[in-house]
Formats: C-alpha cells, structure tokens, sequence
C-alpha cells in the first residue's frame, strides 16, 4: 500500500432486504457510474429470488462509505431514485450491483392490474406460482401478458402491505371457492415472510479513497458474471471530470446502429481504441496493466476511433456488401479495418481494391479463427504500414474454401457466404411473386429466415428466406409455387417485372456496378415461376427434382449452380479457387 493512501477498515454487518432497499429508495445507498450496466438475463433474475425463498445465501455486497459525491447511476432497476442528501455520508456499492438492481426493480415495481405499456418492462415482472409445488425449482417466471391469474402473485405486491391486501382483494372477487382462497394467502403470506426476512451479508468499507475504491471493484469483478475488457478498464481508468469509457464506446455503438447497420461488437471497438492509443497488446489478459500504461492516451483516442471506425462501417457497406452489423465474420475485421481508416480516411482505388479482397479472403479462410495476440499484433502493423504507404497488406490466398459444409451463423465462413448470398441474388421474390426486402426480413428474424427446404440437410442450398404463410412449409410452398404465383395472375395481379422491384430493395450503392445487376436481371421471356426461382438462386431443372420428390437431386444440383456463382464471384475480384470449395463451418466468429 502507498504511505499516502487511506488504510481502508471493512466492517461486516447484517442487513434485511426492506432496509437496503429502503435506502435506496432515500438516495443513501447510490450505484456509482464506473459500475457496469444491468446486464443479467431473465432466467438469472428467478433464479436469485428462488435462492432467497430457499434460504440459500445469494453472496455478501459490499458498499463503500464516503463523503465524496461520485458521479453515479439516477435509475437502478429501471426505476428513478432520488439523489443523495447534502451533508450525509452515502454508501456506494461496489459489489452487488446485479442483485440489488434485481430487487429492487422487481419488489419495489408499481403493482400492475394489466399489460405494461413499456415492452421492455416485462423483464421487471415476476410472478411467484402459489399452486402446489407440480414444476419443482420454476415457482418463480416473467408473465409478460400481465393478464390476472389468481395462483400468481405479482412480486411487487409482496413489500407493501396495501399492495398485497389489494392483490388478494381481487382474488377473492375472482375465486368463489373460499378454501382456495385462504390456500393461496396462506402460501403468499409464507412467500412474503421469507423474502422480507431474508438477512444478506454486508461489508461496509470505511476510510478508502475513491481510486481505491475503484480498484476494489475491479478486483472483485474479475469472477462472477463475466466482466468485459472494456468495462475493467472504464472502471480502471474512471475519473470524476469526464464520462466513463464505457459509457462513449456505448455512444459510438448507437451512432452506428442509428445507420440501420445494426450494433457492432462494443469490443472490436474497444480493441480499436486500444491500437490507437498506441497499445500492441489488444487481446492482453491483465487489463489493469493496460488501463495504468494508456488510460490518458485511450480516452484521448476517442474522437479519432469514432471517425475510423465509421469510415470502416461505410467500406463494408458501400465496397463489401455488409448490411448488417451481426452478419460481419470477425469483428477483428472491424479493428484491423479501422486501424487502415485511422492513418488513411482516402484510400486510392487500389486500396479499396485490395482491402475487398482481403476481407473475403480472410473470411473464406478462417483467418481469425482463434487468433492470437501474435498473429493480431502482425497484422496491425501490416495495417498501418500499408495505409502509410510504407509496406503491402499479405493477403494469403492458400487455402481459400467460400462454401461451409453446414450452415451456422456462428461462423464466419457461413457469416461471409450469407453477405455473397445477398450481393449475388438482391432482389427477391416471394411464393406469390411479390417482391419483399431480404434485408429487413434479416434484420428482424437472422437465423430463423434462413428455412430449412428439406428437413435435417445441413448444407448451404437446403436454406432460403422465403416469406410464407406460418403454416405452410417451405418445401410444400416451393413445390406449390405455379398454383402460388398463379393465383396471383387469376385475381387479376400479375406479379411484380423483374425491373420494377428496386424501389422495395435496400437504397444502398450497388458495391459491384452494372456487372451484378446485368448478372441478375432476367429476360422479358422467363416465367413468373422462373423470376421467382432465380431471385433465390434456384435453378430451375433443380427445382422439377424437387416437385419429383428427389430432394437429394435438388439440394446436389443448386449446391452445383451457387459453387459456379462463387467461381465467377471470386474470378471478378481476382481470386483463384482450388477445386474444393467447401470448407469447415465451425463456431469462430468470436
């Protein structure tokens, strides 16, 4: 310890849940802005109150005693708290922000008598089961709905007593049985005792400083729920007079996802910022090493990752094909992407070229698959070089393989055919001949538009998005398709020419010019049916075995016919192929 650093004296102590919360809902008990955001999942909520019933210890917290004023959270558990009062001691929490933010924005929730009109409310919502014990551990579950049920009791009607007096007023008004109803008090009152008399382990630190206070914290969040790197570090390297760093690698996230691209992996972003500042290190397991050599440079690296990394967006959008944020293959792309736009925001046409390349070759490659902080640390420099003028970017074209042998969005290889996918078949048609956005059907549903057309074939060509009718399989709709699209015709709406359908696409710029669009623009003699097909990729002789009922014959001869796409793909990018293009579709996209 350092001779002028306040000896820090912990006091371990009791607490009931109606006292902490109480003084939270004074302003005395506040979470300080270095804490990471609420980021546990439904499931780990019931979970916490079904330990509590049970009697099982949830873990100590622990609240830092101070005079100082910290710059810290006004809404805990989605709910508004009041500031703290002037000239009184207040207590932030240091460890327990999780659990308390759990209960105190699920027990101390308005009692509802209906649905919320916030649909991000629900999570807040939890519902204790008073029947007899029939699911084991699930007594406890979100009732998003919010319709009344008389064997739940709302958790938010467990604290106040005119709350619970209320709720069960309505029971009583909705049950005729009365033995039901005194079985069902009963079991709430039980519900309620245990939970207000739940005692939680608490350790108050007196006498620390706010630096040590902010290294407690990072200590103590190194286990438990997982910590991200650029949260440790935010904590790390927090200072009172500006915004955490979290908190503005969040506001870079939602410009971008302001775009309609989507959110970017906050740690490519990170990671970006890390390079930089000057840091090689970027996949570095001692964050606290990091946050004491950078911490001045990283928050000065701010403005400039923001502009790169919105000039790296707008090259995979405007010269890749990226639409999406979450379909990118590694988000080591996105770094290593902006530390070129950081010392070139004008790359020459060459470039642009070349950047193309690498990032499909990269991405057919497994080029990052578990990468190391070596490998990232060469290929940094090899960024920066090139952008610099001052060394050429290594494209290794050894073994490039663009088909997956399955179809998994968690891997990059899959990821990158998903973005040729939509570059070489953009203007699609439904069964009945209409044209529909692909983009946004992805954007709203990602893996589940992707519809199996036969049942447990893994490979690329046994998926489509095909907009269909909720209960009609993909297959029967496909094998249907010229009674679909003739109905269409027969009620006097011809579907949609082949030409018109650009006004319902993406507005997005055409990254491969008129070659693509003459790829995909069909003659005035082929039929509704075939409009159809070929805005899917679907031959035609593939899609008569599969109206024959040889499955096997219509997945082999469209695997042929989008293999021969990415052959003539690859060719106008100048990219040689080996004979077999198919190649592992294993989880690495990070």
């Amino acid at each position: 310890m350092r001779s002028h650093e306040a000896e820090i004296r912990p006091d371990p102590t009791i607490a009931l849940i109606d006292d902490l919360l109480g003084g939270i809902g004074r302003g005395e008990i506040r979470v300080p802005a270095f804490q990471r955001p609420f980021v546990w999942r439904p499931n780990q909520m019931l979970e916490l109150f079904d330990s509590i019933e049970r009697g099982y210890p949830i873990g100590t917290l622990l609240l830092w005693n101070t005079d100082e004023r910290v710059p810290s959270l006004d809404r805990i558990g989605g709910i508004e708290v009041p500031p703290p009062r002037e000239g009184r001691q207040v207590s932030y929490l240091l460890d327990g922000h999780q659990r308390m933010s759990t209960l105190f924005g699920v027990l101390n929730r308005p009692l509802r008598d209906g649905p919320t009109g916030d649909e991000r409310d629900w999570v807040w919502q939890i519902y204790r089961d008073l029947r007899p014990d029939p699911l084991g551990s699930d007594r406890y579950g979100h009732h998003r709905s919010g319709k009344f049920l008389p064997h739940l009791l709302p958790l938010a009607a467990v604290m106040r007593t005119r709350d619970f007096l209320r709720h069960f007023h309505r029971v009583e008004l909705e049950v005729k049985d009365s033995r039901q109803v005194d079985s069902l008090i009963r079991e709430a009152e039980a519900v309620t005792q245990r939970i207000k008399g739940y005692k939680l382990t608490l350790v108050r630190l007196q006498g620390a400083n706010l630096h040590q206070a902010v290294n407690v914290y990072a200590r103590l969040n190194r286990t438990g729920t997982r910590m991200e790197p650029d949260q440790m570090v935010s904590a790390l390297t927090y200072r009172q007079e500006r915004a955490p760093l979290a908190e503005r690698i969040d506001a870079i996230v939602t410009s971008i996802a302001e775009t309609g691209f989507g959110e970017l992996p906050r740690q490519a972003i990170f990671r970006a910022m890390l390079a930089m500042a000057g840091e090689t290190e970027v996949l570095s397991p001692r964050w606290d090493v990091v946050a004491r050599d950078v911490q001045n440079k990283l928050h000065n690296a701010i403005p400039d990752t923001e502009r790169a990394v919105t000039l790296a967006v707008q090259f995979l959008q405007e010269h890749v094909g990226v639409p999406l944020a979450r379909l990118l293959p590694y988000s080591h792309q996105l770094m290593l992407l902006a530390m070129f736009f950081h010392h070139r925001a004008e790359p020459t046409p060459a470039q642009v070229s070349t950047l193309r390349t690498w990032f499909w070759v990269t991405s057919w490659s497994s080029a990052f698959g578990g990468a190391t902080s070596t490998l990232l640390k060469r290929v940094l420099q090899d960024m920066r070089s090139y952008a610099l003028g001052t060394g050429v970017l290594p494209i290794d074209s050894g073994v490039v393989q663009p088909m997956p042998e399955s179809f998994n969005l968690n891997s990059a290889r899959t990821r990158a055919y998903v973005i040729w996918e939509l570059l070489e078949f953009p203007r699609r048609l439904d069964v009945m001949g209409q044209p529909f956005d692909v983009i946004k059907v992805l954007a709203a549903g990602e893996a589940q538009s992707y519809r199996q057309v036969v049942a447990g074939d893994k490979r690329p060509a046994n998926r489509l998005v095909m907009p269909t009718r909720p209960d009609v399989r993909l297959l029967d709709a496909l094998k249907d398709l010229e009674l679909s699209v003739g109905s269409i015709r027969a009620a006097g709406r011809p579907p949609e020419p082949w030409r018109d359908v650009s006004d319902v696409v993406d507005p997005r710029p055409d990254p491969w010019g008129p070659l693509l669009k003459q790829l995909d623009l069909l003659d005035d003699v082929a039929s509704p049916v075939e409009q159809v097909l070929r805005s899917h990729g679907i031959p035609t002789k593939a899609w008569r075995r599969l109206c024959e009922g040889n499955t096997a014959l219509f997945l082999a001869d469209r695997t042929d016919y989008l293999e021969g796409r990415l052959r003539a793909f690859a060719d106008r990018i100048e990219m040689r192929l080996g004979e077999n293009l198919e190649g592992v579709a294993d989880d690495d996209s990070e």
